[in-house]
């Protein structure tokens, strides 16, 4: 069984983000930021016991922004880089795009493609709150018909962000709804997050092609994780959650950074403290293998 991590980020210098972006993304969740290249995720996958990891790089130069640093706001890690990790790593990673689709919406399908075709890249990563647009704005039709024709993965992010700049408004998955009336055939990952947990379940069981990414949850304990995996079952859509760990470096309850694998594995302490329905090992084995292997075409 080929277990896959659906969510993580690459970031390996201040030449590629700056100090204090950094510091503002990690402000809130009590443990210093960490520099990752492709061999500093391939020991976080390690470390959870996970055979192959989702990459990306990002593009938010276009909205990054700080009143006492106005000259730094590179926050750019480019597919490039991602490729390179990758091939480094083949066997362990693979590339997940990640443009700025406002800058030049031609020029991001063009990059699509060249990612998918040149690089193999297998997903495209959309940031509505850190890129600050609406998933629904007509004007990003061209790049999501581009992962329709290229018959790659929408990974859409959701919710709330530290950073500044991420604004929230951008960050509800109700305008994904729309997506999902529109392109029904568009596979798309979602990643769940606060504060629209239950409207990204939804809109996740609304979709047969919506997948729901959990990594939101790696940094939440069993419980959070237990109550959202217990609604997607309970709505039909257990067979479409991704595990995802988004760097496993992030305590968002208060009690400490754990990795999201164990937590999977204590998700039935939960249920026999409160007497409710347990979780097979069909059920976890879907979550960190079988459903991602489906949703990339890994097999």
């Amino acid at each position: 069984m080929v277990t896959v991590d659906c969510h993580l980020h690459l970031t390996d210098s201040a030449e590629q983000a700056p100090i204090w972006w950094m510091e503002e993304l990690y402000r809130p969740y009590g443990g210093g930021y960490i520099w990752t290249d492709g061999e500093a995720i391939v020991g976080i996958l390690d470390r959870a016991g996970v055979d192959m990891g989702m990459v990306q790089g990002s593009d938010i130069r276009r909205t990054t922004y700080h009143p006492d640093s106005p000259d730094q706001r590179h926050v750019f890690v480019p597919n490039d880089y991602t490729a390179e990790q990758v091939a480094l790593f083949p066997d362990r990673l693979i590339g997940v795009a990640n443009i700025d689709p406002l800058r030049d919406v031609r020029a991001g399908v063009i990059e699509q493609r060249r990612c998918v075709e040149e690089y193999g890249f297998k997903s495209s990563k959309f940031l509505p709150t850190y890129q600050n647009y609406y998933i629904d704005d007509p004007a990003l039709a061209p790049m999501l018909e581009s992962c329709l024709e290229l018959d790659i993965v929408a990974h859409v992010n959701t919710g709330y962000s530290p950073t500044i700049t991420a604004a929230l408004r951008y960050g509800h998955p109700e305008r994904l709804d729309r997506v999902g009336i529109r392109y029904r055939d568009l596979r798309v990952l979602v990643y769940i997050n606060f504060p629209y947990v239950d409207e990204g379940i939804a809109v996740v069981a609304r979709h047969p092609n919506f997948h729901a990414d959990i990594a939101y949850f790696m940094g939440a304990g069993p419980g959070p994780l237990f109550d959202a995996l217990d609604k997607l079952r309970g709505l039909g859509a257990l067979g479409r959650v991704l595990y995802g760990s988004d760097n496993n470096d992030k305590d968002r309850t208060g009690g400490g950074q754990q990795i999201g694998t164990q937590l999977l594995g204590e998700l039935n302490e939960v249920a026999d403290r409160t007497g409710r329905e347990p979780f097979t090992t069909a059920d976890i084995d879907g979550i960190v293998s079988g459903n991602a292997r489906r949703l990339y075409k890994l097999d």
